[in-house]
């Protein structure tokens, strides 16, 4: 049945989305970071272009690219409106930006990166999740099979580890003393 939100036909065109959206990024990082030297644009752009042709050739990275890119969208969104709304408020960019982490925004780059961490090890889960729970390898040979496995599946079995008793008391205790280290270091 077809609906008006339907985006069956976008999922076609996800590879062409895919290329551009690495494209962009590796040529925005080379040019940021001027790591084969200065005014050299159509070497970076060249570079980019080969490393995207390169990286939609492997069906793994499509899919996990395909997993993070509506995450790390919503997440540009979301500073935004951080870094917006309090502006449209009437507060000034400078105590914006100090409540950020100062100039260089050290906190919201922390931030980011952590949430960025989080979504690769999310999207390779979802990945490879299913297949290390059923013990397969390379080839899809059973190695064994893991009888321990609920029948709730890969994220069934994180979920469950994630909030065992004993998992959450190490991290209340991992926090305590990095809280206790932090505040006994202080001046």
């Amino acid at each position: 049945m077809a609906t008006p939100i339907s985006t069956a036909l976008l999922d076609k065109f996800a590879v062409i989305f895919i290329a551009i959206f690495l494209f962009a990024v590796i040529y925005g990082v080379l040019e940021v970071v001027h790591l084969l030297g200065n005014d050299k644009k159509n070497l970076n752009a060249a570079i980019a272009a080969m490393v995207a042709i390169l990286a939609i050739l492997s069906p793994d990275l499509i899919t996990m690219l395909k997993t993070m890119l509506p995450w790390i969208s919503m997440m540009i969104v979301f500073f935004f409106f951080l870094h917006a709304v309090p502006m449209f408020m009437g507060i000034k960019q400078e105590e914006v930006l100090t409540f950020m982490g100062g100039k260089k925004r050290l906190t919201t780059v922390a931030w980011v990166l952590g949430a960025m961490i989080f979504l690769v090890i999310y999207s390779m889960g979802n990945m490879y999740g299913e297949r290390l729970l059923k013990g397969e390898v390379g080839n899809g040979t059973n190695v064994s099979t893991n009888t321990t496995a609920n029948s709730g599946g890969f994220f069934g079995n994180v979920f469950s580890i994630a909030f065992n008793p004993k998992v959450l008391g190490l991290f209340m205790f991992m926090l305590i003393a990095g809280l206790t280290i932090n505040f006994l270091t202080k001046d």
